[in-house]
């Protein structure tokens, strides 16, 4: 999924102070390629994904992903593209406690799908990332690393065409760091574009693609094409 963004600007109102938390960002990112952004907490990482996620809309600019006009689609374009387009591996996991890993993995496609048909898919996306037999586990059973893996399972349900990773190892150890980036290297491999922000300088060496975000500035200087 290729994507294509030009002077992407958002804003936060605080109370009377106006914060620009992503100042005019431009930059393109192939199909099938892998971008990563490195950057202090604080610097606009976190909303930068949002936007291109079209969880949030960015206030003006240009962004373009694949046939998605984020900037002039409907709410109901958007979401479409989410449930059948997009991953996304959060920071925290957002695992729902009240559920096993299972039907964690399962929630997204639920409206969509008979449930037979969905629990069959995660059980294959569980497989993949060595969790299958965790299945009936709950999330406080879960080890951090094991979270995480439950979480990008879920990501993958739909097949996604566009991978947004948010510091998607920051709370594991290094033995599942390393079995991290081993998935989403094979991700990305299968022709599934990424794109990564991270602190952790392991993973931060990883993708074709690396920029440096800082106060909410991506220059095209700060991007290096490996």
């Amino acid at each position: 999924m290729r994507i294509e963004v030009k002077q992407m600007s958002k804003t936060y109102q605080s109370g009377i102070e106006s914060v620009n938390v992503l100042k005019d960002i431009t930059f393109t990112i192939e199909s099938g390629s892998w971008m990563t952004i490195t950057g202090p907490s604080g610097s606009g990482k976190t909303t930068f994904l949002r936007c291109l996620s079209t969880i949030e809309k960015a206030d003006k600019g240009i962004v373009k992903i694949g046939d998605l006009n984020g900037m002039k689609a409907t709410e109901e374009e958007r979401s479409h593209f989410r449930r059948t387009s997009l991953g996304y591996i959060f920071q925290d996991f957002q695992l729902f406690e009240q559920f096993d890993v299972l039907t964690n993995v399962m929630i997204p496609l639920l409206p969509y799908m008979p449930k037979q048909e969905i629990a069959e898919k995660a059980k294959q996306m569980l497989e993949s990332v060595g969790l299958l037999e965790r299945k009936n586990f709950m999330p406080n059973q879960l080890s951090g690393g094991e979270k995480q893996r439950t979480a990008i399972a879920r990501a993958l349900m739909n097949d996604p065409e566009l991978l947004l990773c948010d510091e998607p190892t920051g709370n594991l150890d290094l033995e599942n760091r390393d079995k991290m980036i081993a998935i989403l290297q094979q991700i990305n491999k299968s022709g599934v574009t990424v794109v990564l922000v991270t602190h952790d300088p392991e993973l931060a060496g990883n993708g074709d693609i690396h920029g440096l975000m800082r106060d909410g500035e991506l220059t095209e200087k700060s991007l290096e094409v490996l």
